[in-house]
């Protein structure tokens, strides 16, 4: 819904990419404005380029812009990174497959351009674009805003933007209005104030320019130089038009007031050791160089505020949060910023009726917009500064992840750019553009993120796990009096070192080395003895019991691993698996798997699933299939099938690995399995204890998986899901009688991500 036509008014100063498009999501919503340009001309040549990315892309497509800027690009289809002697680390099509999710490929042009097409889609809105207008002084007054200029002009409204780049002015005036003690809505700013005005740092500086077409690059690529303390970013672009970012990394990191500025005839000796330095293998720095048509030396200044409004300020883009331009979204950032401000202020005039509308009242709009923007901006301030130091090899962790495992984290990065893109803002007053909605990863929006609900408190999502705790109380009782039992009858066959299967007579040397690793031998070998009763035949009982509990262990720790490999998961998440993996070896799952589920729903509340979309791509789960197999079902099969005991014993031993092997061949599934009631006598020997144990250790894990399903039904219905208790139980209990809990469990859990994928 618009506002009514009001007399609210918006002075934004700076005709920046941020400010013009301010003007546009402004008008669009029907709210009053005037542009307020220091320099005589709004597109200068400065040698400055953007890179239009899919979240600033869809704006710019909601605002009728994005056509005319795709018609002066060249999209970018392969992206490269070389070393600085000239050898290629990736080459990948990442931009093709960021096309494809999104809807936008990613583009690079002149700043001038897209500031020009920015202006001339205004239409009759330009009168109210003013240039020369150089602004000297803000007066804050209880019911407006008066802005003075240079020239001596004067402009009242209601709300002031600072659009006016990292050394805004109107954000000099909002700290000074913050330590005057000034604002009713937020008094004792003063020493926040002071605090940020010594924020901004910088330790690297950057020579940016524009070159003519270079032969030996291809419109379309993307290349990438990391070296120690500098680094190189060439983008081609249409007709061979080539943006270049040459960073190097200062000898000291200064703080605001103390950032050093440069002069044009510093550029050819800051970059003349570099100009042998590659870009790629057959084309150096000195031939895009030496074809430059603009270049500009500044340091990158680095600030994400605290502070981006009080009362009638406000600040968008460098003003607001300044990042290294290595990661392509301070711009889309600042187009994101104007296009959600433009959001909340039709809004408030929705809203309200009170003319002019109480300072107060336009502070708790603007704070209510900052708060989101701000952790959403975190994020992507965070990330520009870690690649900016990952491409100058800064240190040993960089070194390592830039030389040698950056070409194993491509598909990784570009997950997590991906999960980046889709909580873009868009403009709620107008319709979604075709390129958005038929692309194949979703962007979030306000509806699905209402679809999750409010996440529910972190200690209320404890208690509900109170039932797991019963789950490792029941393991810990049971469990812990059979191994305390079962301990004794088997240290003689641990100090004898031999164990004799009943039925042949057959003799395992147990001390016979199997890993000859001496730790993991001594570590293991009790563990393997207590595999032998099942693996060998001796016992009927123990050997069915263990097919089915290696059967039902399966698809639960395949549950695990996919939970832990959603699409925009950080690489961190595989740890949780992978170590109580480890722990259920050692002390059995049925004590595990309880404090497995009770973390992972403690960590993992539903609305970061809707929100983020950490979806579980396809690719990942066929491509891991060959190592399940490999490092879970041929050993499990070779503890049954193998032609003798020693062999078997073997077999038992590599599959004992199998939570460290399977996640190493990125192996999380699921197969059908059978298990085999148990129940409840006395132990009257090893293998009858050793079957017994394995019953309690599969119950006790089964039932822990079950209570962690009930927990995200859950889930779905507090968010709204249409899902019936007596069908979830009632499909649980026919899956389980006729394929098995572990089957159960694995269809329970398919289920659930449908669900979630149709929310």
């Amino acid at each position: 819904m618009n506002p009514p036509e009001s007399n609210f008014r918006v002075i934004i100063v700076g005709g920046s990419i941020a400010g013009l498009t301010l003007a546009h999501c402004l008008a669009r919503n029907h709210i009053d404005f005037v542009v307020l340009e220091a320099h005589g001309d709004i597109a200068p040549q400065v040698g400055a380029s953007i890179g239009v990315l899919p979240n600033g892309a869809r704006i710019l497509d909601q605002l009728g812009i994005y056509d005319d800027v795709l018609a002066a690009v060249e999209p970018l289809v392969r992206s490269y990174t070389w070393t600085d002697a000239g050898k290629c680390i990736t080459d990948t099509d990442g931009p093709v497959v960021s096309h494809e999710r999104h809807g936008y490929p990613t583009a690079f042009l002149d700043r001038q351009i897209l500031l020009g097409l920015l202006y001339a889609h205004l239409g009759d809105q330009q009168k109210h674009i003013l240039v020369n207008k150089k602004v000297t002084q803000v007066d804050h007054l209880p019911h407006k805003v008066i802005v003075h200029c240079a020239d001596q002009a004067t402009f009242e409204g209601d709300l002031i933007v600072g659009a006016d780049g990292v050394h805004s002015t109107v954000r000099q005036q909002m700290w000074s209005y913050m330590e005057s003690s000034a604002s009713a809505s937020l008094p004792g700013l003063a020493k926040e104030a002071l605090e940020e005005r010594h924020r901004m740092t910088a330790e690297y500086n950057c020579v940016f320019g524009i070159s003519t077409a270079t032969p030996g690059l291809t419109p379309g690529h993307v290349h990438r130089t990391f070296a120690e303390g500098y680094s190189l970013l060439t983008i081609v672009g249409k007709e061979g038009r080539v943006f270049w970012f040459f960073f190097t990394r200062m000898r000291q990191r200064s703080s605001a007031g103390r950032i050093p500025r440069y002069k044009p005839e510093e550029i050819d000796a800051h970059v003349a050791p570099f100009l042998q330095k590659p870009i790629t293998a057959e084309v150096a720095f000195a031939d895009v160089h030496e074809r430059a048509i603009v270049r500009t030396l500044v340091p990158l200044e680095e600030a994400n505020y605290a502070h981006w409004g009080v009362d009638r300020y406000v600040c968008i883009g460098d003003a607001a949060h300044k990042m290294t331009p290595n990661l392509g979204q301070g711009g889309n950032s600042a187009i994101e910023s104007a296009a959600s401000l433009a959001n909340s202020l039709s809004q408030l005039l929705v809203s309200e009726t009170a003319t002019p509308i109480p300072v107060h009242h336009i502070h708790r709009c603007i704070q209510a917009w900052q708060k989101p923007r701000q952790q959403r901006v975190k994020t992507i301030w965070q990330s520009a500064h870690d690649l900016t130091r990952l491409e100058a090899l800064v240190g040993l962790k960089e070194k390592l992840i830039g030389l040698y495992l950056l070409p194993h984290l491509t598909g990784y990065l570009l997950d997590k750019m991906s999960a980046t893109i889709v909580g873009a803002a868009k403009l709620d007053c107008e319709p979604l553009p075709l390129k958005s909605v038929e692309c194949s990863m979703a962007y979030t929006d306000e509806s699905s993120q209402a679809a999750g609900g409010e996440e529910e408190p972190l200690w209320k999502r404890g208690l509900e796990t109170l039932p797991l705790l019963g789950c490792y109380a029941v393991a810990h009782v049971t469990m812990g009096t059979l191994v305390s039992r079962l301990r004794p009858l088997m240290v003689p066959y641990l100090m004898q070192g031999t164990w004799t299967a009943g039925h042949t007579g057959d003799v395992v040397h147990l001390r016979n080395p199997v890993y000859h690793v001496p730790f993991l031998d001594n570590l293991f070998r009790p563990l393997i003895l207590c595999f032998l009763p099942s693996i060998s035949g001796s016992d009927g009982q123990s050997r069915l019991q263990m097919m089915s509990f290696m059967a039902d262990l399966a698809p639960m720790y395949g549950i695990w691993l996919l939970e832990s490999l959603r699409q925009s998961h950080p690489w961190q998440e595989i740890l949780l698996p992978l170590s109580t993996g480890i722990a259920f070896q050692l002390k059995g799952i049925g004590k595990v798997a309880p404090i497995y589920f009770l973390l992972e729903h403690i960590h993992t509340p539903l609305s970061k699933l809707l929100s983020s979309k950490h979806h579980i791509a396809p690719e990942t789960s066929s491509s891991l299939l060959l190592a399940m197999l490999t490092g879970y079902y041929l050993p499990t099969l070779m503890n049954f099938v193998a032609p003798t005991l020693e062999a078997r014993r073997q077999s038992n031993a590599l599959w004992q690995l199998f939570p460290v092997v399977v996640p190493l061949l990125q192996a999380p599934l699921w197969i059908l399995t059978r298990r085999l009631g148990a129940h409840s006598e006395p132990v009257t020997s090893f293998a009858d204890g050793i079957a017994r144990f394995l019953q309690y250790d599969e119950v006790v894990s089964m039932a822990s998986g079950f209570v962690w399903l009930g927990l995200k039904v859950r889930q779905l219905k507090r968010a709204g899901a249409e899902v019936a208790w007596w069908k979830v139980v009632a499909g649980a209990v026919v899956t389980t009688g006729v394929f098995g809990p572990g089957a159960a469990l694995a269809v329970g859990w398919g289920w659930r991500e449908e669900v979630m994928y149709c929310m």
